[in-house]
């Protein structure tokens, strides 16, 4: 075995993914022009990474499940027996789904309803908590606002469709009350969600919402005639700058609007969705997932712990740890865990305590399994780093 495995990693080209950022950013090749959304870095199924042993590429998981404490270490593989973390670069031109990640019960107990196997819903026994890492400026919306702040920015639409549900969640300013009024703005029938969208259009027309404009307008855009459009009524709009970072739960309501962004999560890829998609949706499921509490935007953003060129952004999960290391020379990291580094910008080089050596550019990411035990790392730049 080696100290330093270069990767090799998949694109995923979902309709929601940038034609350009991905090459003009990194150097990634796409010569049909397809809409590139995601890079797995990792050892999922649906998208498992390889890694270069010698000239050959061999699949991570296989080289994993050939020495799982060697690479691995032995506590991960005690804890987790797989690889917990999965990283991704992740791209949107267009928002991403209206969405819920399930937690570690509900995940289990719906891929069983599937019979343990890959589904209409459930894709893995795995909950999905996630960090993202703004690399450009990166539109989200997280987490519901105050029960107030919804019942005023509803109140402010005028919808006469909506009044019923709007005036008992005001007599039930709380989880069930949010709960019950969300259902029903779902559940719209046809005609009544037209009527609704026609006017919020006439809303923004008239300059009503100008600080969730630029939210509302890129949905209506991308989503003509989905429901889901009203999201940033409800839910805390945010525009992550480069280099800032926010965590998300499982069970927090979300959507990413736009922009490219580092994303880890642990090792799953269930999704349960609730509008801006023309994928399945599971309104029941979403629902039963999903914490109807009200939140503060000056929570969301991850504040770093500074530790010299290295910032520690902490996330209230086992699953993984992640860091972000500026301009270093022969910096020493001891690996305890594998280990996954991704450059940003510049260029590193990572050295082992035998010489073993690479060098990598942006964009480009290296396995570490646990066997290196210490090496240096010299850069230019930026990386990232995600451990568990």
């Amino acid at each position: 075995m080696t100290s330093f495995y270069r990767m090799r990693n998949g694109v995923k080209n979902y309709a929601w993914g940038s034609r350009t950022a991905l090459n003009a950013l990194f150097g990634v090749p796409n010569p049909d022009e397809q809409p590139q959304a995601e890079i797995w870095m990792g050892a999922h199924p649906a998208g498992c990474s390889e890694v270069e042993i010698g000239a050959f590429p061999v699949s991570l998981q296989e080289t994993i499940t050939k020495s799982p404490e060697t690479v691995l270490g032995e506590r991960t593989v005690e804890k987790f027996g797989q690889l917990p973390f999965l990283l991704k670069i992740l791209s949107a031109e267009s928002a991403l789904s209206l969405q819920v990640h399930p937690d570690k019960r509900q995940a289990e107990e719906g891929y069983a309803r599937q019979g343990n196997r890959a589904g209409e819903y459930y894709n893995d026994a795995n909950h999905k908590p996630e960090l993202v890492y703004a690399i450009t400026p990166f539109m989200a919306m997280n987490g519901f606002r105050p029960y107030q702040e919804i019942v005023n920015h509803f109140l402010r639409l005028s919808s006469p469709e909506l009044m019923p549900a709007l005036a008992e969640f005001r007599h039930n300013l709380n989880n069930e009350g949010l709960k019950h009024f969300f259902v029903s703005l779902m559940q719209l029938a046809p005609q009544e969600k037209n009527n609704v969208l026609w006017q919020l259009n006439e809303s923004l027309q008239g300059g009503g919402f100008v600080h969730l404009q630029e939210f509302l307008i890129c949905l209506q855009r991308d989503y003509p005639g989905d429901i889901g459009v009203l999201a940033p009524l409800f839910l805390h709009c945010i525009t992550l700058e480069p280099g800032e970072a926010m965590f998300l739960r499982a069970g927090t309501l979300h959507a990413y609007v736009h922009g490219t962004a580092v994303e880890v999560m642990a090792c799953s890829d269930n999704v349960l969705r609730a509008g801006l998609t023309s994928k399945k949706i599971n309104l029941s499921e979403l629902v039963n997932c999903t914490e109807f509490s009200e939140t503060y935007e000056n929570n969301l953003k991850l504040v770093p712990d500074r530790e010299g060129n290295e910032r520690h952004y902490y996330v209230p999960v086992e699953d993984f740890r992640f860091s972000v290391i500026e301009n270093c020379q022969q910096k020493i990291i001891e690996v305890v865990s594998a280990q996954i580094l991704l450059v940003l910008e510049g260029v590193a080089t990572l050295r082992d305590t035998d010489g073993e050596e690479i060098s990598l550019g942006a964009g480009q990411s290296v396995f570490i399994p646990a066997l290196t035990k210490v090496y240096s790392l010299t850069q230019t730049g930026q990386s990232c780093l995600v451990q568990c």
